[in-house]
């Protein structure tokens, strides 16, 4: 009996509830039959409201064991990922992860980034080691704050050229004195350590160079906000030598030379005042950038309240501006083509001019996390903006529409990582490094890699399927990478050759800084990134030989041409005795000696070319 009453529609509910419940336990029907199941039961005579309760209660249970279902399982697929992200830990490799996933994961425990990879932007390669060759330690003693490369101009004097680095490695110490050192002979410092002047209890807080080849200035701002300019004077002195090094020096035509760098105070400036500025809050140093124009120099600092200064050579004050309201104030600026300026803070960005004081046209802006640094991608003169924000997005905006300006969105990176990045730019590729926020309380416990993003790749777009939009990822593992500083060799011209590359990284905890010679091969084309295999992206050879790769490798290009010529000696032969070597006619063997010998002749030329005429020959016998 239900609900107290007794009779056949009694009977008939009782019986349906029975095996409706029994029905959904064993998942024989579904939840709705189970529901009309009971609603049948409920119409037939007799039954009275209390069976609709029963309905309405039954519903609500199954809608409750569905639910607890569904958390079932998640949790088993919780359970299962954890067991993989266990099993790879063990072993000592990285799990893939969907993006999402690895990205609410690792939201957090920061440990999620460094056990696992994106499996939808995983790196082609990781190794570090084969890209990043190691070449010295330059201040291995030395607690190094900041470090920059200044790049140099080789002097050519008739048909020789004096030999020497293409760029000093500038270091600043715990103590805030400088040092000056050869990053390509390495050993003691060229120059210093050299006591700045900034005074006692005071720390160097920014480290600026000039990018000429011509002009050396070195600027340097402490915690008071005073900025002292030094211009370095670079010396190749002719060193002494015998007459065998000078006899093996003769063909190569170049001197050996010892460089002499000396340092001169030129001047010190700081901010205008808070008098100055119509009273109300002193402004405070964020950023400094030296700006050579010819044989004209100028100074551009950015301050808290969001103004640019103007200092001339001699640190006299040009003009300032305000050009955002921005928290933060002007949080960065860069030098682009001609005579444009890049300022940028935490939410805009524009252009500046260093003639007119002012802003040149109405910043861009459009994001919602602050920026934490801004790159200018040098394929587009300029006209495409990297930025990098706090929350791991990079994201790349046009400044340019045809000839008018514009401030469009073209592309975003691949969210590869929750920490923000320091952009670096290097042969069509965006090479970041992961940079944890100060006031990140678990900042220590974030992994910090270096990701080339290969510009191309992203251009090309990518789909559900894995991208190749990150080129290498590499880690340093278990030394945590905290600034690092690019110089490229200058080639004929005065050209850039992008071939050869220094990269100074600086480390956590550590002394000193690791010079690395930096290899990466750049694609053409999206094309080719398809048609060639991961390895072949970098460095110029594949991770894993194939057996192709295997036999071209053991068999030399020489020999497969002595074998074509051999053939082609052989089907003269066969033509010259009728058709064939096994018809009964008899060889001529001063015609086969003649024909040989022209073979070794031809491959003893191809050999020669192949040398480039190094001057080099090999006897045969």
């Amino acid at each position: 009996a239900v609900g107290g009453s007794a009779g056949p529609g009694a009977s008939a509910m009782v019986w349906a509830r029975r095996h409706a419940v029994a029905a959904a336990a064993a998942s024989v029907l579904p939840r709705r039959c189970v529901v009309l199941l009971l609603a049948a039961a409920a119409l037939r005579p007799g039954a009275d409201a209390s069976v609709a309760e029963g309905a309405s209660r039954l519903e609500s249970l199954m809608g409750r064991l569905d639910d607890l279902g569904q958390q079932m399982q998640s949790k088993h697929l919780t359970l299962s990922t954890l067991e993989s992200l266990r099993s790879g830990v063990l072993n000592g490799e990285r799990l893939d992860l969907p993006s999402a996933q690895r990205q609410y994961l690792e939201r957090g425990s920061p440990l999620i980034g460094e056990v696992t990879f994106d499996a939808r932007h995983r790196p082609i390669s990781t190794n570090a080691t084969r890209h990043f060759q190691h070449l010295r330690t330059l201040a291995e003693d030395v607690v190094v704050r900041f470090h920059a490369f200044m790049p140099l101009k080789r002097v050519s004097t008739g048909s020789y050229t004096a030999s020497g680095p293409a760029a000093l490695l500038l270091v600043i110490d715990d103590a805030s004195r400088l040092s000056a050192y050869d990053p390509e002979s390495g050993g003691a410092p060229l120059m210093g350590p050299m006591d700045l002047g900034h005074g006692a209890g005071r720390a160097v807080t920014h480290l600026a160079t000039t990018s000429s080849q011509e002009s050396h200035l070195v600027v340097t701002a402490d915690d008071a906000g005073e900025l002292r300019v030094h211009a370095l004077r670079v010396v190749a002195r002719r060193e002494n030598r015998t007459k065998d090094e000078e006899e093996k020096l003769a063909p190569s035509g170049r001197q050996m030379s010892k460089l002499n760098v000396t340092a001169n105070f030129s001047c010190s400036f700081a901010l205008p005042s808070a008098q100055a500025l119509g009273g109300g809050e002193q402004p405070k140093l964020v950023t400094v950038l030296p700006i050579d124009r010819g044989e004209k120099v100028y100074f551009l600092t950015g301050d808290t309240l969001g103004g640019i200064s103007v200092f001339f050579r001699n640190g006299t004050l040009k003009g300032r501006v305000r050009v955002t309201e921005d928290p933060g104030g002007v949080r960065g600026l860069l030098k682009g083509q001609s005579q444009m300026v890049l300022f940028f803070s935490s939410h805009s960005f524009g252009s500046f001019s260093v003639t007119q004081v002012d802003v040149q046209s109405a910043p861009c802006s459009g994001w919602n996390s602050p920026v934490y640094d801004v790159m200018l991608d040098p394929g587009y003169q300029s006209s495409r903006v990297v930025l990098s924000l706090s929350d791991g997005d990079v994201l790349v905006f046009s400044t340019t529409r045809g000839k008018s300006k514009a401030c469009d969105l073209t592309l975003k990176f691949p969210h590869v990582s929750t920490q923000p990045f320091k952009l670096h730019v290097f042969r069509g590729h965006i090479m970041a490094l992961t940079a944890p926020l100060a006031d990140d309380p678990r900042s220590a416990e974030h992994l910090r890699e270096i990701y080339f993003f290969n510009l191309a790749a992203m251009e090309e777009g990518y789909g559900p399927s894995p991208s190749r939009t990150v080129t290498l990822q590499a880690s340093f593992t278990p030394r945590q990478p905290e600034d690092l500083a690019l110089s490229v060799a200058m080639g004929a011209g005065g050209q850039p050759d992008r071939s050869k590359a220094h990269i100074g990284v600086r480390f956590v905890d550590g002394k000193g800084v690791e010079l690395y010679g930096l290899t990466l091969k750049s694609l053409a084309n999206t094309q080719a990134t398809a048609a060639i295999s991961p390895g072949d992206l970098i460095g110029g050879e594949p991770d894993e030989p194939t057996w192709w790769s295997a036999v071209l490798g053991w068999v030399p290009k020489l020999g497969i041409f002595g074998i074509a010529l051999i053939g082609v000696v052989v089907w003269n032969l066969r033509r010259a005795s009728g058709g064939g070597l096994g018809g009964g006619d008899e060889i001529d063997e001063e015609f086969f000696q003649e024909q040989l010998q022209k073979a070794r002749d031809a491959e003893r030329a191809a050999r020669g070319g192949s040398r480039g005429g190094a001057g080099v020959t090999e006897d045969d016998d």
